[in-house]
């Protein structure tokens, strides 16, 4: 059953990239498909939880990755973010994954993650969401296929997975905290499920019933909306007419559409019915004369990196990606900063001075992150605003002896 889970998928135009814990699911899902050719890249996250046990388990991936020559990602999860006051263990682990997941699929339009959630899982999430008051969306359930992630095992169960792993003499490592029941999950999985099995044995097959009829639920939802956020996409922004007019399940495949968290909806509300404020907290929304925008670069913004050379001759065209600079005309060391509200910067053509923060809203950058936006000083100077303005006052010309090149990577 389980070489079967991998029919229909088209792998072999894929990268291929497997999670591996160690445990016992996403080992069987490596081990299943060396066999059949594929040398996908392991990526293992140590979370640095369970002390002498964390060690262990990178240890056995790293020897799964050597004993197949397979190259191999190890990323050490910091500890800041899963232990501290106030703190959901869980939901930070998952956000650190995913965060990392979206990194690598990201990397090449090729790339694909692959995950080990079973059948089990899909029955185990149905009933958490239930009882968080989930609608279409969260009990509808794991995906087998979404976003560059690829589920195969999503129709199997649990036994399956170890029948398959004996059969084969395959060995995992066991988490002993799957045992304790301090987490919903884990009461589900060891208590609830196995009672309402026991009165049911058909619960699974209903569960997996209601699931289906949600995700065609939400196939309909994205369908009616891919041509609106089509155009939404190109304008980055929408306005309040259209925005109410969307039914809550709509909402929300829009924030996942934007990759905005789903607070944002709850925000725009507020938004709409203010008077004055322009801004919401450190979303990635703000207020427009007819609706709302946003700047869908800005998470790239965050992300430039600069470079820093001397050059012998001036390009014969410029932009405002790179900037060319008298050293001489520099009244102190040229460094990257972020924007403040007081600053100023003399642009080429223009008289005089301009407030930093009006260019940057010009430029469609939002209040509440225009003082996250990369610029370089020189002393007191503002001297360049990357994809924005260049100060005219320290360009370099004919005859500058000594030309500082600034340019994005």
């Amino acid at each position: 059953m389980v070489e079967k889970a991998f029919d229909g998928l088209e792998f072999q135009s894929f990268n291929l990239c497997v999670a591996c814990s160690g445990g016992l699911d996403s080992t069987v899902l490596l081990e299943a498909l060396i066999p059949l050719g594929f040398e996908p890249l392991i990526l293992h996250i140590n979370y640095q939880l369970r002390g002498e046990e964390s060690e262990k388990d990178e240890a056995f991936v790293r020897a799964l990755a050597q004993k197949y020559q397979l190259e191999i990602e190890v990323v050490r999860c910091p500890k800041e973010l899963t232990k501290g006051k106030g703190i959901n263990l869980q939901e930070a682990a998952r956000k650190f994954r995913h965060e990392l997941f979206r990194e690598f699929i990201q990397r090449s339009s090729a790339n694909r993650i692959l995950l080990a959630h079973h059948r089990d899982d899909q029955i185990e999430t149905f009933f958490l969401q239930l009882l968080r008051g989930a609608g279409t969306f969260g009990l509808g359930g794991i995906h087998r296929e979404r976003n560059g992630i690829i589920r195969p095992f999503l129709e199997l169960s649990k036994s399956d997975l170890n029948q398959f792993a004996r059969e084969h003499g395959i060995t995992w490592r066991e988490d002993a905290s799957n045992r304790e029941n301090d987490y919903k999950r884990n009461q589900f999985r060891n208590i609830l499920i196995p009672q309402m099995l026991e009165s049911n044995p058909d619960l699974i097959d209903s569960v997996q019933l209601i699931q289906q009829a949600f995700r065609t639920t939400q196939l309909e939802i994205q369908q009616y909306l891919n041509p609106k956020l089509e155009t939404w996409e190109k304008q980055a922004q929408i306005s309040f007419d259209e925005w109410t007019k969307l039914t809550i399940e709509q909402q929300i495949t829009c924030c996942n559409h934007f990759r905005w968290p789903f607070w944002t909806i709850e925000r725009i509300q507020e938004l709409k019915d203010a008077q004055l404020s322009s801004k919401i907290d450190k979303s990635p929304i703000f207020r427009t004369k007819e609706g709302f925008s946003w700047n869908p670069n800005f998470t790239e913004i965050m992300k430039w990196e600069f470079k820093r050379e001397e050059v012998e001759f001036l390009p014969g065209n410029f932009n405002k990606w790179e900037i060319y600079l008298d050293q001489k005309k520099c009244n102190g060391p040229i460094l990257p900063d972020f924007a403040h509200s007081t600053d100023k910067i003399s642009p080429i053509g223009v008289k005089g001075s301009i407030a930093v923060f009006k260019l940057l809203k010009d430029s469609g950058i939002p209040e509440q992150w225009r003082n996250s936006y990369p610029i370089f000083r020189s002393g007191n100077e503002i001297i360049w605003i990357p994809g924005i303005s260049v100060s005219e006052r320290h360009i370099a010309d004919s005859s500058t002896s000594l030309i500082i090149k600034l340019s994005k990577v």
